[in-house]
């Protein structure tokens, strides 16, 4: 409790010199967890109808290269319907959609078959029920999109009905619009793109895998697939990757000179019998106290923006990954610390009572 006294009652002593760090690591803080929310926002804007999908494993063509959307499985469909309550074939394809007054949406149709366990959980309207029905993402209420409204695919001129809206159902950064799989299989005479199979089972897959050609893989694989998914996200943690590094140097820079300015009245508290030991650990209460409030501080900031953000900006405030930055940046400002304090070791008692500061 000494050192912790001794660390706190500098530090009102000193309070421009401390709020100016506190500062600068509130910043530091503040822009990683902000752009680690948008690398999550980034994430569930390109890939969440997958993320949130109750599925184990896919299986695709083997030339698809984990694309979804380069996919193409032939299997007989009652080689399905014996295994229905475990495995559900549906196809995926980018789409064009026509509203009212000639307005246009690009979505990406998922076709199931209604009621299976890949049809998502319904906020507003009714689920999948006629045949030319359309459950889409509820983001096409900002193009104007209502339960109701019917669209025309520009490619098949076939008629949809919206019949009603689901949340974070979104794939390639375009809203998933939910249809049919048996209406979709008569417009376009294509095959299934997929089976996704809900929990894994080693006899149903080696079962599936000699009666089609494809590969089975799972869901974190099929969705580093998706376009652009593994880029951005790459870029995003390079970004995060440097900012912590530049972090360190910074940090330990501005230790390095706080203690040099300090390394007089360091060697005086020698002198009246303080141990190197006990000046190391209060250097680093003092960290660890600044290091704890500012971080705090980013928290609540990075919170707060999350809320006032446009929704057009997909951000994602994950506490469990907040928490885990957070810890990465006190190890960061303990070790910064730690490097400035060979000038308290390096303090001479004998030097510091000729030139009291």
């Amino acid at each position: 409790m000494e050192m912790f006294s001794l660390s706190f009652k500098e530090m009102r002593f000193f309070k421009v010199r401390y709020l100016l760090i506190s500062f600068i690591l509130f910043f530091i803080a503040a822009l990683v967890f902000i752009i680690n929310g948008l690398a999550n926002g980034l994430s569930m804007d390109n890939a969440s109808s997958f993320k949130t999908m109750d599925v184990g494993a896919f299986f695709i063509s083997s030339d698809a290269e984990l694309r979804l959307d380069r996919s193409s499985i032939e299997i007989g469909k009652d080689q399905i319907e014996s295994s229905s309550a475990k495995i559900q074939p549906a196809a995926i394809q980018m789409a064009s959609l026509q509203g009212r007054e000639n307005q246009k949406v690009d979505v990406t149709f998922m076709a199931i078959n209604p009621g299976s366990f890949l049809e998502p959980s319904v906020i507003k309207g009714k689920a999948l029920t006629a045949k030319n029905s359309m459950v889409v993402d509820s983001s096409l209420k900002n193009e104007g999109v209502r339960v109701g409204d019917v669209l025309k695919d520009e490619r098949t001129g076939a008629i949809f009905t919206v019949s009603g809206f689901a949340v974070h159902q979104t794939y390639s950064h375009t809203p998933v619009a939910f249809i049919s799989l048996d209406y979709w299989s008569e417009l376009t005479n294509g095959k299934a793109s997929f089976l996704a199979m809900q929990e894994k089972d080693q006899v149903l897959q080696d079962k599936i895998t000699k009666a089609a050609d494809g590969i089975w893989v799972e869901k974190e694989k099929v969705i580093s697939g998706i376009p652009g998914y593994e880029a951005e996200q790459n870029s995003l943690f390079m970004m995060l990757t440097f900012l912590i590094v530049i972090a360190v140097f910074v940090l330990a820079a501005f230790f390095y000179i706080m203690t040099i300015q300090k390394k007089g009245q360091m060697g005086i508290l020698k002198a009246i019998g303080a141990k190197t030991g006990f000046l190391i650990k209060s250097t680093l209460a003092q960290v660890l106290m600044l290091t704890v409030i500012s971080i705090g501080a980013a928290i609540a900031f990075t919170w707060i923006a999350g809320l006032l953000l446009p929704t057009n900006i997909p951000f994602v405030f994950d506490m469990v990954q907040i928490v885990k930055y957070a810890a990465i940046l006190c190890m960061v400002s303990l070790f910064g610390s730690l490097i400035s304090s060979i000038n308290i070791i390096k303090a001479d008692p004998i030097q510091a009572m000729g030139r009291v500061e």
